[in-house]
């Protein structure tokens, strides 16, 4: 680089030496020259494209800037097959049942399908993609703020939108990359013990002294998406101070190291000694098994309602809550840079938009980005959904979570 940097020098230096040297008046010729004689310049040949290795993959493959939105689905088969693999890195445990589908379909192509959780699979695309160690295929997780911070600027991922659904998904639930589906993190108590419906209507409630040490909840301090869920709702000052007025009847007064209304709940819920679990399940199990005599309230997944169901579980959402019962996730999909299967990792993107593809996660509490797909039986449909809650807000998650952390762990049980 250095000695490319000092040769582009040494030519500018010559080319300034040749512009001054043309306004120095040359002495008036005798004689004019023999343009019969006169050398012929040679035609200037065009320079050769240089790409580098990942341009060249992208190229080669159609995507990025390369990537013309259409496709052809009887050519991507074929070379898919003749790769024969695809690598998966989800944050669901239904990959499985997904991959088993796809290989029923095209039992050429074996499906390395890995639940890693949401941390792990950011953790383990860095690290490979620093490394040069291009291993995995497919992205198929949560982490809007590490995609549109991080993975996206940094050519980590490359977003990919199967043809067949480009009039059925919003243009808008294709940037960064392509939602695969959405979920929802709700607010829920025990239906046993509360018949007449959820015992809170206001999201302030938890920050009372009589819900001190009874709602359960995923750790924010171990999970970003926990602690991106209630920055979500942090980040909504007008709604939750009107919430505050509603339940309090006063104007909320701030702390000296709350900046907002929405920090000032943070502070306060994590003062009041939230009990922290490792997982959902624990979550799940803490506040809504069947035969419980403590009355809990837990945030938990929406589609693990087919648990209560089937009688595992004894929850319901509370619809009521103000100003929000929850807040919409989004798993997104797209190919990892350099990927060793790129055309089966287009065929897996486009499968799982499709309902077989997405049959293992469409149960009550998960939604498809197409338009043209209604919610499950029995569930409330997106519009109803979208009314009752807020979605994640992955910018300002991604530019504040560190100190949203900090701010959570000093506030913790004060």
């Amino acid at each position: 680089m250095k000695k490319l940097f000092r040769f582009v020098s040494l030519l500018m230096v010559i080319s300034l030496l040749a512009a001054c040297a043309q306004t120095i008046q040359a002495p008036e010729a005798t004689k004019a020259p023999d343009s019969s004689t006169a050398p012929t310049a040679e035609p200037a040949q065009p320079t050769a494209e240089v790409l580098t290795a990942q341009e060249q993959w992208l190229k080669d493959n159609q995507l990025g800037k390369y990537d013309t939105g259409e496709q052809d689905w009887a050519a991507i088969e074929a070379a898919a097959k003749k790769e024969g693999t695809v690598l998966v890195y989800a944050n669901s445990s239904k990959i499985e049942k997904a991959a088993e589908k796809f290989m029923e379909l095209y039992p050429e192509i074996k499906v390395e399908g890995y639940d890693l959780g949401g941390d792990d699979v950011y953790l383990k695309t860095v690290e490979e993609q620093k490394a040069g160690a291009f291993t995995g295929d497919v992205w198929f997780s949560s982490g809007g703020p590490n995609i549109k911070g991080e993975l996206i600027p940094k050519g980590y991922l490359v977003k990919f939108v199967p043809s067949d659904y480009k009039d059925t998904v919003p243009a808008e639930l294709t940037d960064p990359l392509l939602t695969a589906r959405f979920g929802v993190r709700i607010l829920a108590y025990n239906s046993e013990l509360n018949p007449d419906g959820c015992p809170i209507s206001n999201l302030w409630e938890l920050t009372n002294e009589e819900w001190s040490g009874k709602v359960h909840i995923e750790d924010p301090l171990n999970d970003a998406s926990t602690l991106g869920i209630l920055m979500t709702i942090a980040n909504h000052e007008e709604e939750m101070t009107a919430a505050y007025k509603e339940l309090y009847g006063t104007d909320p007064v701030l702390d000296e190291d709350t900046p907002t209304v929405g920090w000032l709940w943070l502070k306060r819920f994590a003062a009041n000694n939230p009990i922290a679990e490792s997982g959902g399940d624990e979550v799940d199990s803490a506040f809504a098994t069947p035969g419980m005599t403590d009355n809990l309230l837990g945030f938990t997944s929406y589609s693990n309602y087919p648990d209560v169901l089937e009688g595992a579980l004894a929850f319901e959402p509370c619809w009521d809550a103000k100003p929000v019962m929850g807040v919409i996730t989004q798993t997104y999909t797209g190919i990892m840079n350099q990927a060793p299967h790129p055309n089966a990792a287009k065929l897996w993107i486009r499968f799982i938009l499709t309902e077989e593809g997405a049959d293992p996660w469409m149960k009550i509490g998960n939604y498809l980005p197409r338009t043209d797909i209604p919610a499950p039986e029995g569930a409330k449909s997106f519009e109803e959904l979208s009314g009752l809650t807020w979605t994640f807000d992955d910018g300002y998650v991604y530019d504040n979570i560190v100190q949203a952390r900090d701010f959570y762990l000093l506030n913790l049980s004060k």
